[in-house]
């Protein structure tokens, strides 16, 4: 674990999904992202969306462990990891398998950012836990991976979400403990779950002082501090040049939005009211000094955000202009 203000790490969050749930356009920006010296890459996890909510968020999505396996299948040196993979979502015990088997394969570079998920109605399709005991079939599902991934001989689980008796599960993740799984989420039971059974914090952009504030907390629960990594999931990044201008924040306006939406947390800005991580080289910097003082060692930049007319191109730009900003 570094201390705050330590040197930081940049990766960044690979659209999968809309116009850009595309086999090439993931691969290209992926490999790009290697290229220029970002540390890794993530993806986004939905499955379905429920007819409620497809006008607040589309149904085109590519699922996060598959473009994982194939980023890793492509590269050699950088790391892979979900923003975030919806834990309840998916059998743990399978989840277990696939992430261990893209372990090994790659050399140990997956990494697996886990929440609790919100659209109700696609709880529901998938035939998941109950949408209100998500939190704890989170924490079991997490618990029953380290049974499995840590196990010599037969083993067992017994909870009231998962439960599986004797069996055997080989072989064992290349990453020492199994692959890591670092705890999305920005309250007090976020908190609880990254310093009990997480490997690191992986947060949806909060303000710098709460991000702070949310390290304390988290080192104050946990039993030791080395070994934890804590990251920053951004907001829309952009770097300007030019008379280049802040792209238009994409919001809900006019929209009928379910109410399980309201869980993102506004996009945190300025004094003077610029959106974080948006603005010229010495602003962006500004940004970046002002979450490593807060504790952010890993950050998962967003070069775009639902912009129509923000392409490949513009994204693989941009990534170098940060990679540039920063030196990587």
């Amino acid at each position: 674990m570094c201390e705050p203000g330590g040197v930081a790490s940049y990766g960044v969050v690979v659209p999968s999904y809309g116009s850009w749930a595309d086999g090439p356009v993931v691969r290209d920006l992926a490999q790009a992202a290697e290229d220029l010296g970002y540390a890794h890459v993530w993806f986004p996890d939905h499955v379905v969306i429920p007819d409620y909510a497809v006008h607040v968020s589309g149904a085109p999505w590519l699922e996060p462990l598959t473009c994982c396996a194939v980023g890793l299948g492509a590269t050699r040196r950088i790391r892979f990891g979900t923003d975030v993979l919806v834990a309840p979502y998916r059998n743990p015990v399978l989840v277990a398998k696939m992430a261990m088997s893209a372990d090994r394969l790659s050399g140990g570079r997956l990494t697996l950012a886990v929440g609790t998920g919100y659209i109700r109605g696609e709880f529901e399709a998938l035939g998941a836990p109950d949408y209100d005991a998500r939190g704890a079939a989170t924490d079991e599902y997490i618990d029953a991976m380290r049974v499995l991934w840590r196990s010599e001989g037969a083993c067992s689980f017994e909870g009231k979400h998962v439960q599986f008796r004797d069996v055997h599960f080989a072989p064992a993740p290349l990453q020492p403990g199994g692959v890591p799984i670092w705890v999305g989420g920005n309250g007090p039971r976020a908190f609880r779950r990254a310093a009990r059974r997480g490997d690191g914090w992986h947060p949806l952009y909060p303000t710098p002082e709460a991000y702070a504030a949310g390290r304390e907390r988290i080192l104050a629960l946990r039993d030791r501090v080395d070994g934890f990594a804590f990251s920053y999931s951004c907001p829309l990044t952009r770097v300007l040049r030019g008379d280049e201008r802040l792209p238009a924040q994409q919001g809900y306006e006019g929209l009928e939005v379910p109410d399980e939406f309201g869980y993102a947390p506004p996009v945190p800005s300025t004094d003077a009211g610029r959106p974080r991580f948006a603005g010229r080289d010495d602003e962006v910097r500004a940004d970046l000094d002002a979450y490593a003082a807060a504790g952010v060692e890993h950050f998962a930049l967003r070069f775009w955000a639902s912009e129509p007319d923000f392409g490949p191109g513009d994204f693989t730009g941009q990534m170098r202009r940060f990679a540039e900003l920063v030196e990587l």
